[in-house]
């Protein structure tokens, strides 16, 4: 039988093979040759698992034991013994055909004893036998004599259970006391702690003596040690304090022993932890007061440091020090850090330095993407290779701007600093883009080749893929801007599609009536014959002014009929059957979106670009299960996002110019303006010249407030994305049911929070494990509300937070979502988590509660009209939640009346003691309820009284 040390490294040993599979162990100093011949032993008999190979001084002989293993496709588990090798040596040996699949071992003769002797030898002792260079069989000997000595009592359970024991006493010290009463007993659980972790009685004369009882002040200055062990060996700096700096000589057994301690209360009792903590930071005030960011690692074990660590952060982005505050963020995304899981506020402010500093650096990698290009089909190029990726991040970062920086953050305002720099670095960058690619215009023209025209698109793009027998799907969206078309490529991606997104230029100017209208089969030659001003364009014997107009000369031209022209709201709603008969008759089919631009219009675009993106790949998705096979995505114009650093520029009255163009009889030499003849961008029908800001400033229009515009010659509003996709099969509807499981919780930090899930759906016979997806897109609305938006804050556990939605694996494990509601008016509502994509088969469902809405002078922008005035819900939507019939009656009679006496209420619950049960519980119906109901303390006793809806 092995000794205690041969025991630990056999086990671990046994862990790499059935992990790793071929393990090289790499045995410089020939420590376990004796050990190694033993294992190939009990192999042969059976008593080992895997087999074992050792090199004795001749390759040919190992060469030979070797000829029956590693030939396989799969990695069979394999140890092969290499004493005296190192990675360099095994190199120029024939083992190194199985050392490269394999995975390298290594393992010091003194880590291995003083692994094997943590929490049972005294770490002096260790150390002095260590210094002895013993052999492996001498260490065997040593530890087992140590040991050898029976425990019972305290001393048994320490050895057996000694650092769960340890935790669970940190968090709650009631859980030791019953075996730690005597004055022995003391001594005991010092003496298994000083073998475990190393504290010693230098430590406990250090630490301060605040607690009475002998064992509150063992574990009082256990929980001091651990937390100071790992904050010296995380910092990146020797500790100030020489007390403290004294720790980072610990071997590392010790050390590991601490941090896992620290780490187990740290995850199972947060509260004790930060207790802990707490109490040790205010003692290490004077070395913590010294550190700087630059000084601590990765864990933040106290709670000065992820303090320190995030103005540091904050620091590093005023000084454009992106790669630094990257570096910060990523340590402490999702739920690495314990400080962030307990303090959302702070986590948002992580959240917005980790997108500040991916904005920045984005900025800082393309300074300037269209310097030295020397046509305007090689600034399409260049701005749709890496250029649009600065305007990506930039709306990523309003976007995370807009729903995150409150007062309320830390560093707010210095927060708040950071994104108008960003802003000002965003406008002079944007500025010298559109100066750079004016430039061109002035020197080339404004019309790129043939190839990359907009009113071409049809022609060289559409057409070709009809003359196939599969149908086509055109998608002709408002203000897609070729950066939204890079989110969608990875999504619509997949076995057996082909995605390809190429750049066109826009007509000028970039407005709706001429991109969108251009996109039908309307030119004529090279020229088009434009209606009204910029009304539309004719064709042949009517105009193409509407959608309608659009479908029928785009079917016309490929199939001798109109196309089928869709909604993409209603492509997002229609069930499979129905849509497969409407598509079935036609080849062509157009699915027209305004909901980006309409967005943009009423200045709610950055809250809503991203749920538009899901309904185009939901879109999608219902086509292909329709039957369609070939895509082609594309926009009339981009856009500009406005903000404060947007310039205005006088021209004429307000009444003249467009926000980003003018229409003008003569052209103007203007600085800051390049001007084109109509006649030279090929319209026929209409005279007079363009004329436009060489930069992303805005004419006065007296349209002031605006968050989003388009008409001008930017890349931004120019380049379009041309996404075709392709797929060779017809998509299948999934196989699995799921049912979404939500549960409400309290509000935390002026939001709304539930919590949910998403699993197989119970009592159903199609969900198929292996065809199960393995996360599903959800997300929340409003009940009844199509006007009041939902902001999704931030998430914790394994779900994540995507593009304006939720993933969530299909799992059992709680996914924690903060929200917020936002509307025309303040209201309160009930919301359900529901599968926006329809691509599951999802049941979705709503908690039982209401939720209050904050009013603002915008809501989400629907095909309704005005949003109603807060029409209170039907009674027996609400009522329904409250399971106690007498109450129920109780809150149905202040709906009606406004107010309910004490003796009313008695009456109707029918007894005094069910009025006393009431008034306990009466907190806990308040979320079930649509409107406020306030408590008055009157003669004949209380008064509860409706305040109205919210």
């Amino acid at each position: 039988m092995s000794g205690p040390v041969s025991q630990v490294i056999e086990q671990e040993i046994l862990g790499e093979l059935r992990r790793q599979g071929i393990v090289i162990w790499l045995d410089k100093d020939a420590h376990y040759s004796r050990l190694v011949d033993d294992l190939a032993v009990a192999h042969g008999a059976g008593a080992f698992p895997f087999p074992v190979v050792g090199f004795r001084g001749s390759f040919l002989d190992l060469l030979f034991k070797l000829e029956p293993y590693g030939s396989g496709l799969d990695k069979q588990p394999l140890l092969i013994h290499m004493p005296g090798f190192t990675e360099q040596s095994i190199r120029a040996t024939p083992v190194l055909e199985l050392y490269e699949p394999g995975v390298r071992f290594r393992k010091g003769l003194d880590t291995l004893i003083r692994e094997a002797a943590t929490a049972r030898v005294a770490p002096a002792e260790v150390e002095k036998f260590v210094a002895k260079q013993p052999s492996l069989e001498e260490a065997d000997a040593w530890l087992s004599s140590a040991v050898s000595q029976s425990t019972f009592g305290l001393a048994a359970a320490l050895d057996e259970f000694g650092p769960r024991m340890l935790a669970e006493a940190l968090a709650q010290p009631s859980s030791l006391a019953p075996r730690v009463m005597a004055t022995e007993e003391i001594k005991t659980l010092r003496n298994y702690i000083h073998r475990l972790t190393g504290m010693d009685e230098a430590w406990e004369a250090f630490y301060p003596d605040t607690e009475s009882k002998p064992l509150d002040r063992a574990l009082h200055q256990l929980g001091a040690w651990a937390l100071s062990v790992e904050y010296v060996h995380d910092l990146r700096r020797p500790a100030h304090d020489e007390r403290l700096r004294r720790l980072k000589s610990l071997s590392a057994p010790l050390v590991k022993a601490c941090c896992d301690l620290a780490a187990q209360v740290r995850r199972d009792s947060g509260d004790a932890y930060a207790r802990i903590a707490d109490e040790v930071e205010g003692f290490l005030t004077d070395e913590l007061a010294t550190m700087s960011p630059y000084d601590l690692g990765q864990i933040d074990t106290f709670r000065e440091e992820e303090n320190r660590v995030l103005i540091g952060a904050v620091d590093a982005l005023r000084k454009g020090e992106w790669a630094k505050a990257k570096a910060w963020c990523e340590v402490r995304q999702g739920d690495k850090s314990f400080w962030l899981q307990r303090d959302q506020l702070r986590r948002w402010a992580w959240n917005l330095v980790a997108e500040a500093a991916d904005f920045g650096s984005t900025l800082a990698r393309h300074p300037r993407p269209l310097a030295g290009a020397r046509s305007l089909d090689e600034a399409a190029e260049r701005y749709a290779k890496d250029g649009f990726e600065v305007d990506r991040a930039h709306r990523r970062f309003e976007q995370r701007r807009l729903a995150l920086l409150e007062s309320r953050l830390p560093h707010y305002g210095a927060l708040r600093e950071v994104a108008t720099e960003l802003r000002k670095a965003h406008r002079a960058w944007a500025d010298q883009l559109t100066r750079d690619f004016s430039s061109l215009c002035k020197e080339h023209g404004f019309l790129p080749s043939p190839e990359l025209r907009q009113r071409n698109l049809f022609e060289q793009v559409v057409y070709p893929l009809t003359l196939t027998s599969e149908k086509v799907a055109v998608f002709v969206i408002d203000a897609f801007r070729f950066e939204m078309a890079t989110e969608l490529v990875e999504e619509l991606k997949g076995a057996g599609t082909v995605v390809d997104l190429k750049p066109r230029l826009a007509e000028l100017p970039t407005i709706t009536s001429v991109g969108m209208n251009v996109l039908a089969p309307v030119s004529q030659g090279d020229k088009l014959t434009v209606a009204g001003i910029f009304q539309g364009f004719k064709t042949g014997e009517f105009t193409v002014r509407k959608p309608e107009d659009r479908s029928r000369a785009m079917g016309l031209r490929s199939a001798g009929k109109p196309a089928l022209l869709l909604e993409l709201a209603d492509v997002c709603e229609a069930r499979t059957a129905a849509l497969t008969k409407d598509v079935r008759p036609h080849q062509v089919i157009v699915v027209h979106s305004k909901e980006i631009d309409d967005a943009g219009e009423a200045n709610v675009g950055l809250p809503t670009f991203e749920s538009t993106l899901r309904q185009i790949k939901a879109a999608w998705h219902h086509l292909q299960l329709a039957g369609v096979k070939n895509f082609v995505f594309t926009a009339d114009h981009g856009f500009l996002l406005q903000d404060e650093t947007t310039e205005i520029r006088p021209f004429g009255t307000k009444r003249d110019p467009q926000r980003r163009h003018v229409l003008d009889e003569h052209p103007r030499a203007e600085a800051g303006m390049v001007n084109v003849s109509v006649s030279s961008l090929g319209y026929d029908g209409l005279t007079g010249c363009l004329l436009f800001r060489d930069d992303t400033a805005v004419f006065a229009t007296g349209n002031a407030g605006a968050t989003f515009v388009h008409g001008g010659n930017s890349p931004q509003e120019r380049v379009i994305p041309v996404l075709t996709v392709t797929r060779k099969r017809v998509e299948q509807g999934g196989y699995s049911a799921y049912e979404v499981e939500v549960e409400p919780l309290p509000d935390v930090v002026g939001l709304h929070r539930l919590k949910l899930r998403i699993v197989f759906a119970k009592q159903t016979t199609t969900s198929l494990g292996f065809a199960a997806a393995r996360a599903v897109d959800l997300s929340l609305r409003a009940l009844e509300r199509d006007a009041v938006r939902v902001v999704f804050k931030d998430v914790s556990g394994p779900g994540t937070l995507k593009t304006g939605r939720l993933q969530v694996p299909v799992s059992e494990t709680w996914t924690e979502v903060f929200f917020g509601l936002e509307g025309p008016t303040d209201d309160r509502v009930r919301v359900q988590v529901h599968h926006p994509d329809n691509i599951e088969k999802v049941k979705g469902a709503s908690p039982e509660a209401w939720y209050s809405v904050s009013g603002t002078s915008v809501g989400v922008v629907t095909k309704a009209s005005k949003p109603p005035s807060i029409p209170p819900p039907a009674t027996e939507g609400w009522a329904g939640t409250i399971a106690d019939e007498g109450i129920r009656k109780v809150f149905l009679h202040i709906e009606k009346h406004g107010v309910v006496t004490e003796l009313e209420v008695t009456s109707l619950l029918g007894s005094p003691r069910a009025f006393r049960r009431f008034s306990l519980e009466f907190e806990e119906h308040l979320p079930k309820l649509p409107f406020k109901v306030r408590i008055e303390t009157a003669e004949g006793g209380k008064r509860y009284v409706r305040e109205g809806d919210r």
